[in-house]
């Protein structure tokens, strides 16, 4: 039992604690110290995630709390936020056990790209006002967080300590003073926006620190993420992340040299992390790249966590928009259904009422006054017909009747020749839609269609299915979908091809290969305007058996042999080239001099000092003849 503990002050890291009860304890060896608060001297000193606390608060009495320890002077507050809650819940069982060695690996700090800190840090202002109220400093949890830079209380950029977090005695405690060697973090190159977004990025951190930030549920932050997207037009309403435009904004709106300073660069790629954040969350990803699409999303904290979804059109119900409905402009419609439209990709909403009244509306809803707008009737339904048919018993007129259910003049008629209503004015002709059953007409479809393929393999009987699909592709693709047990028990069966059991006479081929090689590099570069390099991949497209020489070089030795022979490095090319230069400027009587055959022939001034001799030794042999 500990006699005695420090108190820990506001955000002080568990580790600063520990150093302070080291100092004045008077212990001489950072294991006595270890060995009174853990009982025993092989627990390590570990500044963000550490260990064993049931062990230490068995020792420091009834009156100490494991979840203040854990979120007010750890840095778990911080990663938990964005873990899986089982994650979480196992990374905060870790350090309350023995675990440590498991914890910093679940919160994918150790194979992540963003580091920790490698030393310690602190503010100057921090220190001052430390010393004023306290009479000593501490460290702060929230000057050691990946990506802040700088103090979100004072504004102040930090300073970095000699105090290394990965020092090679792992068991030593170094406490916070005033003296301690330290250097400004140098930020000048930054302009004022780039500052602003490491102050903002700072506010954030802290507010996670300070915070309980849990999820309750699985992807609860992807999930609030592509809503968001959806929100601003980076996603489709059924999800689908709009990459280019994503990616695109993303980076016109933080800086490469922001992002790379906080170690997070974008890369237009499938795995790139911008990516894989928005997907399924099978993995974790580093709390200062969830910042940053939060600030890119222009959203919290409070909102990020909370269970909100997306609604393109409000919550509903919504209302009916029948205007020969009772319900009327009353919120009664439950069924919505949204699409997306394919010319904008903006949501598209139908709304089905009870009353039989199907419309729908692009969307998204911009104010009050679009929960009144239809963009397209699909469907007028039994109650608005009943109105129609008893406007026209009554006697009204055709003008009257459109007014009445807000509709135009031929829908009127087209509904009163198909409802076959006895009007005084002209109806247009209706074709009478064929009666037959669906069923019946269903039945139909697949038996014409079956009869179409059995025809098919009639007059082809020699072509396989995939040969039959492509000369009947809508035949093919209806059975695939009403069908597909028919249609693969009366399809072609697939055709085994039979492995010729001729043996490869491999000496006889080396010899043929090797004759094609010889003619090939003879007539190498034969007719060409510039040369290329003779190389065994060349070669191999030149006679159109790359694949021969890759996989079966090891039995064409002599062919392999003369490869190697002829195979030209990088330099015999360069020097190649130099010639073809040379000759084809003394063909056109041009002056042959050195800064032009660098640049006809393609090189670079940094080429080897062999290629450069050669040339030099050129135009010396040149200017003597």
């Amino acid at each position: 039992m500990l006699l005695w503990f420090p108190t820990p002050y506001p955000d002080e890291l568990l580790y600063s604690v520990f150093a302070r009860y080291h100092v004045r304890s008077g212990n001489t060896s950072p294991k006595m110290t270890t060995e009174e608060l853990f009982g025993k001297r092989t627990i390590r000193s570990v500044w963000d995630l550490p260990a064993n606390l049931n062990t230490l608060l068995s020792r420091m009495g009834p009156y100490w709390d494991a979840d203040n320890l854990i979120f007010n002077h750890t840095m778990y507050s911080y990663y938990a936020a964005f873990l899986l809650p089982k994650q979480a819940d196992q990374v905060k069982k870790s350090m309350m056990d023995d675990k440590g060695s498991t914890i910093h690996t679940r919160i994918g700090v150790s194979a992540s790209n963003v580091k920790t800190k490698t030393n310690l840090w602190v503010c100057s202002d921090c220190i001052k006002e430390d010393m004023d109220t306290y009479g000593e400093m501490y460290w702060h949890r929230i000057h050691q967080a990946p990506g802040v830079f700088i103090c979100p209380k004072h504004e102040t950029i930090l300073e970095e300590t000699a105090v290394s977090t990965k020092t090679e005695n792992q068991h030593e405690y170094v406490i916070a003073t005033p003296f301690i060697e330290r250097k400004r973090m140098n930020l000048d190159g930054l302009q004022k926006e780039e500052l602003q977004l490491l102050l903002k990025i700072a506010q954030i951190t802290e507010s996670l620190l300070t915070n309980r930030h849990l999820q309750t549920q699985d992807n609860t932050v992807r999930e609030k993420y592509v809503e968001l997207l959806k929100q601003k037009g980076f996603a489709s309403p059924n999800g689908f992340v709009k990459r280019d435009k994503l990616y695109q904004s993303f980076t016109s709106k933080f800086s490469d040299r922001c992002l790379e300073l906080l170690q997070s660069p974008v890369l237009f790629e499938e795995t790139n992390w911008l990516t894989m954040i928005f997907q399924k969350h099978r993995k974790s990803f580093h709390p200062i790249r969830h910042i940053l699409v939060m600030l890119f999303l222009e959203t919290d904290l409070n909102h990020l966590f909370n269970k909100e979804q997306y609604h393109p059109f409000g919550k509903g119900p919504w209302l009916c928009l029948n205007v020969a409905c009772p319900n009327y402009h009353k919120p009664v419609v439950t069924s919505l259904t949204i699409t997306r439209c394919y010319d904008t990709g903006k949501p598209v909403g139908t709304f089905r009422c009870d009353c039989g009244f199907v419309f729908s509306r692009r969307g998204p809803d911009k104010n009050s006054n679009d929960r009144y707008r239809i963009g397209t009737i699909k469907e007028y339904g039994k109650v608005w017909k009943d109105k129609l048919t008893e406007l026209v018993n009554e006697g009204y007129s055709l003008t009257d009747i459109s007014k009445e259910l807000q509709a135009d003049r031929a829908t009127i008629k087209k509904y009163a020749a198909e409802l076959g209503l006895k009007v005084p004015w002209k109806l247009p002709k209706i074709e009478k839609e064929n009666q037959e059953d669906p069923l019946e007409r269903y039945e139909a479809q697949l038996a014409e269609r079956k009869n179409k393929w059995l025809e098919l393999q009639k007059l082809y009987p020699e072509k396989s299915k995939t040969e039959l699909r492509k000369m009947a592709p809508d035949v093919y693709a209806f059975l695939y979908r009403h069908d597909r047990d028919w249609l693969n028990k009366y399809s072609p069966s697939k055709k085994r091809i039979q492995p010729s059991k001729q043996r490869v006479n491999w000496d006889k081929r080396d010899e043929e290969i090797l004759k094609m090689v010889k003619e090939a590099v003879r007539t190498w570069d034969l007719g060409a305007e510039k040369p290329t390099r003779i190389t065994k991949t060349a070669i191999g497209k030149k006679i159109n058996h790359l694949s021969l020489l890759e996989k079966k070089g090891d039995k064409l030795p002599k062919t392999m042999n003369y490869i190697s022979q002829v195979e030209e490095s990088l330099e015999s090319f360069q020097m190649r080239r130099v010639e073809f230069v040379i000759e084809k400027l003394k063909q056109e009587g041009q002056p042959i001099i050195e800064w032009q055959i660098y640049k006809k022939a393609g090189l670079r001034p940094n080429v080897s000092n062999k290629v450069k001799r050669f040339i030099s030794l050129k135009i010396v042999d040149l200017n003597t003849v």
